[in-house]
């Protein structure tokens, strides 16, 4: 009688042993569940808002080569209305931001023919422009660097291997290098932090003065009369003065260069000389989109090289610095 109550009891107590592991395994299948179901649900959101930057980037990204259109639209259209080219058109003047579905998108159209284009210092044959390092050199001291710089960016460019001046910099100049002059026009603006002696505090300081552009047989290499800088006009022509620059500023615009030819500026025979640098339209144009759609922030930089109402892409940057 004892025996058979004590295997009732042990019964029972198996059968509570056996729900309770069952509840333990229940309770932790709950747990695995619970956390897959949370992991599962933290994936979904990162999913949902990588897919949601994807959309909003690509939408920054059309908007801004849509801007890049209406520039060229702009640009076509001033073709067709004169053959000069001045800072007063519309298509040179700060545009607001405008509104494309639930963004914003800016554009600026800057002439890239108001600046010294570095790769002026050769001339169409890949030698050196004698003028042309006289006008950068002037340049330089003119933003407070040395001019002597120079020196080392024309043998960075040119085919020899002779120092040029006192602060040449051919091959030797870069033995604790990893790489050696280029001896060939330069390709972008950030290839001069590869001359000898160039550093980003220089390139900042002459950043609004210079552009590097790529060698085209097509480009006309001219600095335009009618939207240049007032340094890189006073380098050009040493007897110019501030007063100087505004008369030529006060004439504008100029639909030739004859008025200049009896300024008071233009004395000596390379005076003359440098008035052949110069035209009074433009060929080269920078067009700087930036957009913005939720989180997306994109700014783009475009070259185009304008010829009879046709545009020849340079290049195509995403910048990540605001212009």
């Amino acid at each position: 009688m004892d025996i058979a109550i004590f295997s009732g009891k042990t019964m029972i107590l198996d059968r509570e042993s056996e729900r309770g592991a069952a509840l333990i395994i229940v309770l932790g299948l709950v747990a695995i569940v619970a956390a897959w179901a949370s992991t599962a649900g933290y994936e979904d959101m990162l999913l949902l808002r990588r897919a949601d930057h994807a959309l909003v980037s690509a939408k920054a990204e059309l908007a801004c080569l849509s801007s890049l259109t209406l520039a060229k639209a702009a640009l076509k259209q001033d073709a067709q209305e004169n053959k000069y080219d001045t800072l007063d058109e519309i298509w040179a003047q700060d545009m607001p931001p405008f509104a494309i579905d639930d963004g914003l998108v800016s554009v600026k159209i800057i002439d890239a023919n108001r600046y010294l284009d570095l790769n002026m210092l050769l001339d169409k044959d890949g030698k050196v422009d004698v003028l042309m390092v006289a006008v950068a050199r002037r340049l330089f001291s003119l933003k407070g660097q040395d001019a002597l710089l120079v020196d080392a960016l024309v043998d960075w460019m040119d085919a020899d291997d002779v120092p040029l001046g006192l602060n040449g910099a051919e091959n030797s100049s870069y033995f604790d290098q990893s790489y050696r002059a280029k001896n060939a026009a330069l390709d972008r603006m950030d290839e001069l932090l590869l001359v000898h002696g160039f550093d980003r505090q220089m390139m900042k300081a002459i950043q609004d003065a210079v552009v590097v552009w790529p060698v085209s047989k097509d480009a006309k290499r001219k600095i335009n009369i009618n939207t240049v800088e007032k340094d890189v006009l006073l380098s050009m022509f040493p007897a110019m003065n501030d007063t100087d620059f505004e008369d030529v500023v006060a004439g504008r615009p100029y639909e030739s260069l004859q008025k200049l030819k009896s300024s008071r500026w233009v004395k000596s025979k390379q005076d003359k000389q440098m008035l052949s640098y110069l035209s009074v339209a433009s060929d080269r144009f920078l067009v700087r989109s930036h957009a913005i759609f939720g989180k997306a922030d994109r700014v783009e930089e475009y070259a185009l090289l304008r010829q009879r109402g046709k545009f020849v892409p340079q290049w195509r940057e995403h910048l990540i610095w605001r212009p």
